[in-house]
């Protein structure tokens, strides 16, 4: 491509730089009066790209390289602007943009030194908010943070710091009084039979959901 922009033994010259207009941080190179590239104001700054510049067919190479691992650095930061991430969220996204599997590893790498990523800390948030917002069982939570990426061991050891067995029982406790408190049953089997599938649904073990039916039932028998 860059070849064809060179004609014999002229001087490739950087003719004009022009500031993009929808996208004020990038910015079209003009190679001997003709359109060649853009790239991000970081790179530009980098690369010390300025009109007047002679520059070969290596250095716009180079440049288009870093630009395209730049330009991934930059779809990486704007997907984690909206929330918290795992790696393999990150890298499923740049994978769907098109990018090199190198770059990708570059990116994550770089982002879990800075700590813009770090799965241990997702997978305790994770926890944490799942038992206030929308409550469920161990499993369902594990099942959860392995589907976001997130590795077996980080996921147990998440649920053993945030979850208690306590906190499971008050939280099946917590959707029989919401599930039943309008509703009157003849005996325990027929509040089994409502209960029961749901809150197994919700990831909360069997034995636990029994033990605490037959704990709170008399409360909804008529």
């Amino acid at each position: 491509m860059y070849e064809q922009q060179m004609h014999g033994n002229d001087s490739t010259i950087i003719t004009s730089i022009e500031q993009q207009k929808r996208n004020r941080s990038r910015y079209n190179i003009y190679i001997n009066h003709e359109f060649s590239f853009a790239v991000h104001e970081d790179i530009l700054v980098k690369y010390r790209l300025m009109k007047g510049r002679e520059i070969n067919p290596e250095e716009i190479k180079e440049v288009l390289i870093a630009e395209e691992r730049n330009r991934a650095m930059q779809y990486a930061l704007r997907f984690l602007s909206y929330r918290p991430r795992t790696a393999t969220e990150v890298s499923e996204h740049l994978q769907r943009k098109g990018f090199l599997r190198e770059d990708i590893d570059g990116i994550i790498s770089y982002l879990q030194d800075k700590k813009y990523l770090d799965d241990q800390s997702y997978a305790l948030q994770w926890v944490e908010e799942r038992k206030r917002l929308k409550p469920r069982g161990r499993s369902l939570l594990r099942m959860e943070l392995i589907q976001r990426g997130i590795d077996d061991h980080l996921a147990d050891q998440a649920l053993e710091d945030q979850l208690t067995g306590q906190e499971e029982r008050e939280m099946i406790e917590n959707w029989i009084y919401k599930k039943c408190s309008q509703k009157k049953f003849p005996n325990l089997y027929e509040m089994k039979k409502r209960i029961v599938p749901f809150l197994q649904r919700k990831g909360f073990p069997l034995d636990l959901i029994l033990e605490v039916v037959h704990t709170v039932g008399e409360d909804f028998l008529e």
